[in-house]
């Protein structure tokens, strides 16, 4: 995913955001582990002392525990706890109309590379009717 050069808050504060998503979206269930600081410092391009930032501030909020030496993992009804603006909305929209678009960008390519008269069939291993 990475950071939004363009956004003014704190690099903690975007990655903390993002996360927050992922347990709102469900793509972070309760008793998940949360990336590593070693896989955030990767994903993100970010020091590891920004990274700890990150999970501090979703810990601080109450919706991941950080155990020693294991890592920090969703808590129960942390997806209820966090209040979602406007502005998260809307860009989490954007992310999604985004991927869309590139999605239908691919698609569009592979379709233009087969032959035309290949007819479309359907996918191996299912029966027309059901």
């Amino acid at each position: 995913m990475g950071l939004n050069p363009g956004d003014k808050r704190p690099a903690y504060q975007q990655v903390a955001d993002n996360l927050r998503r992922m347990i709102v979206t469900g793509e972070l269930a309760p008793g998940d582990q949360l990336p590593s600081i070693s896989a955030l410092r990767e994903e993100y391009g970010i020091s590891p002392m920004t990274a700890r930032a990150a999970i501090k501030e979703l810990s601080s909020a109450g919706l991941v525990v950080v155990r020693q030496g294991q890592g920090a993992f969703v808590l129960e009804g942390a997806a209820a706890k966090t209040d979602l603006t406007v502005d998260d909305l809307a860009e989490l929209f954007q992310q999604l109309s985004s991927a869309v678009e590139t999605l239908t960008q691919r698609v569009a390519e592979i379709e233009a590379k087969l032959p035309a008269d290949q007819e479309k069939s359907e996918p191996q291993g299912r029966k027309r009717g059901r």
